[in-house]
């Protein structure tokens, strides 16, 4: 506010000019009392800021703590106050301004409860004219009758406290008048309506007062009737103050009853502001959790996806993907991902933990693409006259997610804020995911890439990759054969199988037995130490191809399948050779790639005289022969 605009509004709001101290001075202005000409604001005009001096009595200590406020320029007094004009707020300056005139117009004292009066300075001063007192109309009469006045309401009025400032005192006089208010009944014959915003008992006259505590009589007796919306809101009030209740669980009880009764029957506007003040509420009274998780349910519910979200090892797949066909439009849309939704969702929930590694890809994708763990700042009981009386409010933890912490009067609310254009995030990487995926797994027509930050894209098919691994390795794990019975199967069949034999068959089958010695013999002398992680069952089938002998039996004997050997093999020396190294020939047998056998013999013979061990495999075969 600069000291044009303080002028106007002076004379606009109390009738009252600045005057210059000297005639003519354009520096320094007064402003007086009309009771007394005594001035009671100094306005000091120069080349630094101006400077407003008030005198505000036992508030001017008080008001020297507020922003904007400092020790008086010219009035050295310990009831002035100084307000710089461009750094003070325009609403506190109007505060300090009505304390001042008040403290004028009433020769210093603030605790007035009647004969306030507004003064309007006439331009001209006629001595013909004298002001003459207005006989009041009948209806005004009635209405301020202080005979018609119950004698607890004229106890009310009178203890307010003028002398706190508005900002607070306004709480403060509601809560101590409905103290005393708090256990009244009226039964008034008459019905004044009351409009006001945040309405208290001082806004209210006699008869406003009267039929707004026989309004609450009937309400107290369970009789809901229509009303003035200010009447309902300072019954409101009162319940947020725990007025006229034995404690907190009984007031949070009078709310809902309230809200079923009244604000869902007669007045809907109020439940903006009653659903809020409800979670308000069992929050600061510390009520039991139960109570909170039910007011809450709409966060937790909301707070419950962005765990999800954000820390998808502790959940499901299926629960992963839930949240992205909820957030998103791309999951709903995707003709590939509906058709192979079971992929998807696992691809999904590799892609995504995979994405979530800021480490690997140096991006913090969560915060800065889906939530940002935030401190929202919000006044307890905001919008209502509350008077905070507990020095202590304990924190509460809703969920995981959502955490309040009371400080000075406001809540601290610990929280993931939905980021802009989140929707657009998610739905492009799943776009690039759904792109990939039809590359990899030859799905459908291939689609248009969209701009995405390339660590997305390396954490898409990393993702991809590790999803390749987990299939693989579970493939792997459903193959399992039950030997309980095996033992009896085969002597049963062998039983059969020499019943059937001719003689001459029978010699050459024990012929073809001799071999297994050497295999034995091999089987002892192979060193199972090696620096590729590779078992015995492994060893032994590599040193069998490497050495060209028989492995056939040793397999059967330890119920093992070439086939899993070789896959084996091949995963554990692929970092070394960068391909497979075993393979299956043209009648479908394991053989070694011929570009890889003399390092696989460097590796694995270890010394172990090859040459000689391949005579006594010829001998062998030629004494069977």
């Amino acid at each position: 506010m600069d000291s044009n605009q303080l002028f106007k509004y002076v004379y606009a709001k109390y009738g009252l000019k600045f005057q210059p101290v000297v005639p003519g001075s354009t520096s320094t202005y007064v402003l007086m009392s009309p009771v007394d000409s005594g001035y009671f604001v100094m306005l000091s005009r120069g080349q630094n800021q101006p400077v407003l001096d008030l005198k505000c009595g036992s508030m001017a200590a008080l008001l020297l703590d507020l922003p904007g406020y400092t020790e008086p320029k010219r009035i050295k007094a310990s009831d002035w106050v100084g307000a710089i004009l461009d750094s003070a707020s325009d609403d506190s300056l109007k505060k300090a301004l009505d304390l001042a005139f008040k403290l004028a117009m009433n020769g210093d004292e603030v605790n007035i409860a009647q004969d306030q009066y507004f003064y309007i300075a006439p331009d001209k001063v006629d001595d013909r004219y004298r002001a003459q007192k207005i006989k009041p109309r009948e209806n005004f009469r009635k209405k301020h009758n202080t005979d018609l006045i119950p004698d607890r309401i004229k106890k009310m009025l009178a203890i307010y406290d003028y002398s706190i400032l508005p900002s607070r005192g306004r709480a403060k006089n509601f809560y101590q008048q409905a103290k005393l208010m708090a256990d009244y009944d009226d039964n008034y014959s008459e019905f004044f309506a009351f409009k006001r915003f945040y309405p208290t008992y001082h806004d209210m006259n006699t008869g406003q007062l009267r039929s707004y505590f026989t309004w609450r009589s009937k309400i107290r007796q369970h009789v809901f009737e229509k009303t003035s919306t200010s009447y309902a809101f300072v019954y409101i009030y009162e319940l947020l103050n725990n007025i006229g209740v034995a404690d907190p669980q009984a007031g949070y009880g009078k709310l809902l009853e309230f809200e079923e009764n009244y604000v869902q029957k007669f007045d809907l506007s109020i439940d903006v502001y009653l659903q809020d003040w409800l979670k308000d509420y069992v929050l600061y009274y510390g009520l039991d959790e139960k109570i909170i998780k039910q007011r809450f349910a709409a966060e937790i519910k909301r707070d419950h996806d962005y765990e999800i979200l954000h820390h998808p090892e502790n959940f499901s797949a299926q629960e992963l993907a839930k949240v992205f066909a909820k957030k998103t439009t791309y999951w709903q849309t995707s003709k590939i991902i509906n058709k192979n939704e079971a992929l998807f969702t696992k691809l999904l929930y590799c892609v995504w933990q995979e994405l979530l590694d800021a480490k690997k890809y140096g991006i913090a994708y969560y915060s800065a693409f889906v939530g940002k763990p935030d401190i929202i700042e919000k006044l307890i009981f905001a919008g209502s006259v509350f008077y905070p009386r507990k020095r202590q409010v304990a924190n509460q933890e809703i969920d995981a997610v959502r955490k309040y912490h009371c400080y000075q009067g406001k809540w601290q609310i610990h929280c993931d804020q939905q980021v802009k254009r989140q929707r657009v995030n998610l739905n492009n990487f799943l776009h690039e995911l759904d792109r990939v995926a039809r590359k990899e797994f030859k799905l459908g027509r291939s689609i248009k890439p969209r701009f995405i930050d390339q660590a997305v894209l390396k954490a898409i098919e990393a993702g991809i990759a590790k999803y390749r691994i987990q299939e693989k390795q579970a493939q792997l794990d459903k193959i399992k054969i039950d030997f309980t019975d095996l033992d009896q199967i085969r002597a049963n069949a062998s039983k059969t199988r020499d019943s059937l034999l001719t003689e001459e068959e029978k010699k050459l089958e024990q012929a073809e037995t001799q071999p297994v010695e050497a295999e034995q013999t091999l089987d002892e002398t192979v060193n199972f130490d090696n620096d590729y992680a590779l078992n015995e069952h492994e060893m032994f089938f590599l040193h069998a191809l490497l050495t060209q002998q028989p492995w056939q039996e040793y397999l059967k004997q330890h119920h093992l399948m070439a086939s899993i050997l070789m896959d084996s093999i091949n995963e554990k020396l692929f970092d070394e050779f960068g391909d497979v190294v075993l393979e299956n020939d043209d009648q479908d047998q394991p053989q070694l790639v011929a570009d890889y056998v003399d390092d696989l013999r460097e590796m694995f013979l270890k010394g172990l005289n090859y040459a000689t061990k391949k005579k006594s495999t010829e001998k062998n075969r030629a004494n069977c022969a």
